[in-house]
């Protein structure tokens, strides 16, 4: 249609804002009901409101995206920079802005389903957090006397579960605590469930599950806060959630997982006959054990009484006086020889001190000569008219140098 270059004669003035209102008008009542894209998304972004922006683009054209917090909160997944979706919504304009952009009611993966990326994203982060490492499961009790249960009342879990414990362990107690296993709320119930038991349950060990069913039946057990409800609890916890082949989130943070809740209950009791078995066995060896035990000491006691001490201990005693006299005699040898060499040593010492005694030096003819009552050593000390003493063996006489 060829659009007239010519102005018109009257002029309708137009503002911004109803430029823009009436733009809107266009663009969304030209989908009323709301149109399919198929695009790729990019540029992802979650606002702290709630919201996700992003942008749809193919391979010539971009569009602004947005999903409201109600929407967002509803998908079943993350979206990913990069995926491929088929998005239902509808074009609209924002009169503020003039900006148009593609406002997203539902949103769907192409390819991998919506549950399967929301399984896959929850156990990468998960998994990442440390929630399956081994070193946090929680080993299970040997012998539990309690056991808790978190199933339906009406289901066959809970007869199978019961009716086990009930043959292999009758001596074990029972306490259930009924929850939703499928549809809204029930991940919800059976977080409540665990945290009861935890509070108030008294139990040694909790069975966990439901039996078969499709994937929308134990999409709960896929649930992020009930996993994290299962890591955080101070009781083991053994998962049994649907069939052999049926694997969930649950599965993964669980203590242990069992196949069936037929299994579960297997492994959380042995056998009473076997239980019976086994301490009969513990019995034998112990008597067993008991014997030796007995026999080794019997043999000790006759070794110690067959030796001489024990048949002939007034002889060993006179043999051990006899070493005692023998070590007295040494020791009396010991100390007259150090005695002697004492003497000895004192009278070398004392012939030594003699000859270094003065008096004794002058006995021998010499004499001392002494200038203010100090020994002169040198001639050299002494000069002209100097007063000295000289001390003989037989006394003392006085002089002055010429």
């Amino acid at each position: 249609m060829p659009v007239s270059r010519e102005l018109p004669e009257e002029r309708n003035i137009l503002s911004v804002t109803e430029l823009n209102l009436q733009v809107r008008q266009l663009v969304e009542g030209t989908f009323p009901l709301g149109v399919w894209v198929g695009a790729e998304m990019r540029n992802i972004k979650f606002h702290s409101s709630g919201h996700l922006y992003f942008s749809l683009t193919d391979e010539e054209s971009t569009v602004d995206g947005v999903m409201w917090r109600n929407v967002a909160q509803n998908i079943g997944f993350k979206p990913e920079d990069g995926m491929k979706v088929e998005a239902f919504g509808a074009p609209t304009l924002w009169e503020k802005t003039g900006r148009y952009q593609f406002s997203v009611r539902k949103l769907f993966p192409v390819g991998e389903g919506a549950r399967a990326i929301a399984f896959r994203q929850l156990k990468e982060k998960l998994f990442t957090e440390g929630l399956f490492d081994p070193e946090h499961k929680k080993p299970l009790p040997k012998f539990p006397f309690t056991i808790g249960v978190v199933t339906s009342a009406t289901g066959a879990a809970l007869r199978d579960i019961v009716n086990v414990i009930g043959r292999r362990a009758p001596y074990v107690t029972v306490t259930i605590r009924p929850a939703k296993v499928q549809g809204e709320g029930s991940a919800e119930d059976i977080a409540g469930a665990i945290e009861d038991f935890n509070r108030y349950g008294n139990v040694d060990l909790l069975i966990v599950g439901r039996g078969g069913g499709s994937e929308d039946d134990l999409w709960c057990f896929n649930d992020e806060a009930l996993a994290r409800t299962i890591f955080a609890s101070e009781i083991p916890i053994i998962s049994a959630v649907g069939h052999e082949i049926d694997f969930t989130i649950a599965d993964f943070v669980a203590d242990l997982r069992a196949p069936t809740p037929s299994a579960a209950a297997e492994i959380a009791v042995r056998d009473i006959e076997e239980l019976t078995a086994a301490l009969r066995g513990y019995v034998i060896t112990a008597r067993n054990r008991c014997a030796s035990l007995a026999d080794n000491a019997d043999a000790r006691l006759r070794s110690v009484m067959s030796r001489p001490a024990w048949t002939e201990p007034l002889r060993k005693i006179r043999e051990h006086e006899q070493r005692i006299d023998d070590w007295m005699a040494k020791a009396d040898m010991i100390e007259a020889s150090l005695f002697e060499r004492s003497a000895g040593r004192a009278q070398r010492l004392a012939e030594k001190l003699a000859g270094l005694n003065i008096k004794n030096t002058l006995k021998r003819g010499f004499a001392i000569v002494y200038r203010d009552g100090k020994a002169i050593e040198s001639a050299a000390n002494l000069t002209t008219e100097d007063a000295v003493d000289i001390e003989f063996k037989d006394g003392n006489k006085s002089a002055v140098i010429k």
